[in-house]
């Protein structure tokens, strides 16, 4: 495809955005490989929707690393919630037990994972109302 053809499927593919036909938008800016608009989608399917696991592979595509990672480790997190926070072992960390039969581990601090600040507040959020 010439630039010229994908300039023209480009602006195509930002008024569908817009317009909110997400389909046609996915379509072309995968068929031109538009990095800006892959992250678009990935923004819309992790914000707007809610729905990190599609945004992982928009995100994967366009070469967003810091927003995969961000994924995995807000993954990592809520597994290791799910799984009980006497569970999780840290990098370095032992699990032996000592003399007293108490298993070496630390609480777990959200400070330790990179998290986009709202979706940190939200995770916390929705953490705290469980309780």
């Amino acid at each position: 495809m010439d630039s010229k053809e994908r300039a023209a499927l480009i602006r195509e593919a930002n008024t569908a955005f817009n317009a909110g036909d997400i389909r046609k938008a996915r379509e072309l800016f995968l068929k031109t490989d538009y990095k800006d608009g892959l992250i678009r989608l990935g923004d819309h399917f992790m914000y707007d929707r809610k729905l990190p696991m599609l945004a992982f592979g928009y995100y994967k595509k366009a070469g967003r690393q810091d927003k995969v990672d961000e994924i995995f480790q807000r993954m990592v997190y809520a597994l290791s919630v799910w799984l009980g926070r006497d569970k999780w072992k840290f990098p370095g960390q032992t699990n032996q037990t000592d003399t007293l039969g108490a298993t070496d581990s630390r609480p777990l601090n959200p400070e330790d994972f990179v998290v986009h600040p709202i979706l940190k507040a939200k995770a916390l959020e929705i953490l705290s109302s469980n309780r």
